[in-house]
């Protein structure tokens, strides 16, 4: 429709072109008072009529670039809408207020079969494991430590600890003792990384777990920077 209006604008230029043209020609010519009043008349209405035209057309075109615009933020949205259901997508990592995700082979600590990988994203406040439709969210006040450790670490903790299995246990949880343990079968150079949340249960001083191996994964070691943001008080402990 707004191209109509356009083209009738056009075409109504091109008439007041050849008006004009025809006013400019009866100058030289003995035209009466009258005949120029009415040449002169059509021009104005013709030129009411351009105005009339262009107006038209200007409001379906605001109106063309407003649908057009509400179309394009609808895709855009829909698009942003399936983004953000994918697992480590930006889209995904910027709906779950994280600014850091990484990926890594569960061990231990969640309902979730080991080797399975995982979407770990560090929050300001939490951390979030997700797996498949699952997430599960670990509150950064509940954790007491984060941090990285070797294969050859877990494993010399583990031989150097009093009473075998039960010290790895101890240390890193179900991983200190299944690590600790291949310590005499070890032929791999490969060096092995894991990722260990230490953390208290509500209502349990007792700590518990959750680890992943994150070889190769460079941002891993951020997620031990997110301590930083515990402002707790300061306390004593009597040994």
């Amino acid at each position: 429709m707004r191209m109509l209006w356009l083209l009738l604008a056009i075409a109504n230029a091109l008439v007041l072109f050849v008006l004009g043209i025809g006013l400019f020609a009866q100058l030289g010519n003995d035209t009466s008072v009258g005949g120029y009043v009415v040449f002169i008349g059509v021009i104005i209405v013709f030129v009411l009529l351009q105005i009339l035209f262009i107006k038209k057309f200007k409001t379906l075109n605001e109106i063309h670039r407003d649908n057009k615009s509400k179309e394009k933020q609808r895709r855009k949205d829909e698009q942003y809408k399936k983004e953000r259901e994918v697992p480590g997508s930006k889209a995904r990592i910027n709906d779950l207020n994280a600014d850091i995700c990484i990926t890594g082979k569960h061990m231990d600590g969640l309902p979730i079969s080991e080797g399975a990988e995982v979407h770990l994203y560090r929050c300001p406040d939490k951390v979030i494991f997700e797996r498949n439709n699952n997430t599960y969210e670990l509150d950064l006040i509940k954790i007491s430590d984060i941090t990285i450790k070797t294969d050859i670490e877990i494993q010399k903790s583990y031989v150097s600890s009093v009473g075998g299995a039960v010290g790895g246990y101890v240390l890193f949880g179900p991983l200190g003792a299944m690590i600790g343990g291949r310590a005499k079968e070890r032929k791999s150079e490969t060096v092995e990384e894991y990722l260990i949340f230490s953390y208290k249960k509500e209502n349990n001083d007792e700590i518990s777990y959750i680890s992943f191996e994150v070889t190769g994964q460079r941002n891993a070691p951020l997620f031990i920077n997110l301590l930083d943001n515990i402002q707790s008080d300061k306390r004593t402990i009597q040994l």
